[in-house]
């Protein structure tokens, strides 16, 4: 290869080599990638192409170097913040050594539910820019998002193209922009919903800032403190998702989340919102955490720059001081743990303290300054520590009342009382007398916050399939027309399941399906061809 083309800014590598290829002269497009890659059963891949190292070698004095094909060319920087280094590491390498094949599945993307995207799609006030900039027309990146309707840019409505996103036929094909556009005729219509460019700018400024991984861990806790600054926290932590899920959907519209592939089951306690907000198991998809921190207020900027803090503990982070001053361990930060309740009065969280030493203390949160670590708001169990202090002081006749309250912690009034219980039933008659005042034995406070499990509920949908084919009907002609505006391409029933991401349920549940069937045999035995 004796010259290859400079790529331009946001251009995809697609791109580039059609670029490459127009200017070469090869009557064949497998010339072209025996050219590229030395090997002509390559296939042109527009989002994450394969065989990166093969093209390096052969550009003229290796004047591209890989990291800037992977980092400036492809879609990879979209997805790297939120897969984790190790799948990252995977998927790279599958691009520069290997064909590509696998990495939808590496990423999580084959069954994500968001909507994919079927052609290419293009600006036309880029078009325009472009050719008076560099002389041509070409795809950019951005505008291959999937999720992003609008240029970042100019704030237009993105074209579809005839070009496929994934060809299924002429797959060694590079197809220039500037083939197909030719004279714009298309009016140039500008974006009224706000929504809609603040989430192509966040993908974009994403795409370009190339971010490393964001751990999950702490991103959720990010998440969760947000949720609770907003009173969408329960006081044990747990998120109401009757009251987030119906504000979410009112912030960006059912209608553009169903457009979206992000429709949230408020029925459904494992929706994509579920999963994002609880502890990370599955892959998520960069569109869906740009939805929610669009809800939340919050920027990936200033996520990876530490401005935004996790999730608000009521009682700071552990370990917590035993405030027992019949102890000698008082003040020390022992206590590990906190069992977090609700005041029942206000709302307002409840921290109980155990210490090993059987004091156990609590107090209503939360908690503001350093003093309050000091605090007890109720002393609940005194434990077998304080009342030996209690019975050593007692024996010290020189001790005034006022003074052993004060050694403890306690009121004279709580001498008093402790000591006439321990002359008249031992240390015995204190703890049944701790028990009758709703005094609890450390066993009953367990270290861990939270111990209950939640009731699954599980909720059994019968589908109506009558609707459900009546639906179908109007889908396939509405798909049939949409072929037909789009170029070349054989109408089939395979390529209307594909289209309608119900290619299974055409191949299985046909026959519950008459008015669907009908149609795609008419369809089929007129052999339509789109032009």
């Amino acid at each position: 290869m004796i010259f290859f083309p400079p790529p331009f800014p946001d251009e995809l590598l697609y791109s580039v080599c059609a670029r490459y290829h127009a200017r070469s002269g090869n009557e064949n497009v497998k010339l072209t990638m025996r050219d590229l890659f030395g090997k002509r059963s390559v296939c042109a891949v527009t989002d994450f192409p394969g065989h990166l190292n093969d093209l390096y070698l052969r550009i003229p004095r290796q004047a591209i170097s890989i990291a800037t094909l992977l980092n400036n060319h492809t879609l990879l920087p979209y997805f790297r913040p939120y897969i984790s280094p190790e799948r990252y590491e995977g998927v790279t390498e599958d691009m520069v050594y290997g064909d590509g094949r696998s990495i939808y599945m590496k990423m999580g993307l084959v069954a994500n539910g968001v909507k994919p995207l079927f052609h290419l799609r293009y600006c036309t006030s880029c078009v325009k820019e472009n050719r008076e900039v560099y002389g041509v027309a070409y795809w950019h990146r951005c505008h291959q998002l999937t999720g992003v309707d609008v240029c970042p840019v100019h704030n237009s409505c993105l074209q579809s193209s005839s070009i496929q996103y994934a060809q299924r036929r002429n797959k060694h094909e590079f197809v220039m922009l500037e083939s197909i556009v030719g004279s714009l005729t298309h009016q140039i219509c500008s974006c009224e919903i706000d929504t809609k460019l603040l989430v192509a700018k966040k993908s974009e400024f994403l795409l370009n800032m190339n971010y490393p991984s964001i751990n999950t861990g702490a991103l959720r806790k990010i998440y969760l403190g947000r949720l609770n600054e907003m009173g969408m926290l329960t006081a044990n932590g747990h998120i109401r998702f009757q009251d987030l899920l119906p504000k979410f959907e009112s912030f960006f519209g059912q209608g553009y989340l169903f457009e979206q592939g992000c429709v949230v089951d408020k029925k459904s306690q494992y929706s994509w919102l579920h999963k994002i907000l609880r502890k990370p198991r599955h892959a998520v998809h960069p569109l869906r955490h740009i939805l929610l921190q669009l809800f939340l207020d919050i920027d990936v900027s200033e996520i990876l720059q530490k401005k935004h803090e996790g999730l608000f503990h009521p009682f700071g982070e552990g370990p917590w001081p035993c405030l027992n001053r019949g102890a000698e361990h008082f003040g020390e930060h022992i206590i590990s743990n906190v069992r977090i309740s609700r005041c029942y009065d206000t709302g307002k969280p409840v921290g109980t303290f155990s210490c090993n030493c059987g004091f156990v203390y609590s107090r209503r949160g939360p908690d503001i300054t350093l003093e309050d670590l000091t605090r007890i708001g109720r002393i609940k169990h005194f434990g077998s520590t304080w009342i030996e202090k209690l019975i050593e002081l007692n024996s010290n006749g020189a001790l005034s009342l006022r003074e052993k309250a004060r050694q403890l912690g306690v009121d004279a009034g709580t001498i008093k009382r402790q000591t006439y219980l321990l002359k008249t039933e031992g240390e015995k008659g204190i703890q049944k007398n701790s028990n009758s005042s709703n005094a609890y034995s450390p066993k009953a406070y367990s270290p861990k916050v939270n111990n209950c499990k939640e009731k699954t509920t599980y909720i059994k949908i019968r589908v109506d399939w009558r609707k459900r084919d009546e639906f179908l009907t109007r889908e396939i002609n509405r798909i049939v027309d949409e072929m037909k505006n789009l170029g070349v391409v054989r109408v089939s029933r395979n390529e209307i399941g594909r289209r309608l991401q119900c290619s299974t349920m055409i191949r299985t549940q046909i026959n519950k399906l008459p008015l669907t069937k009908i149609k795609l045999e008419e369809i089929t035995r007129k052999s339509i061809k789109v032009r």
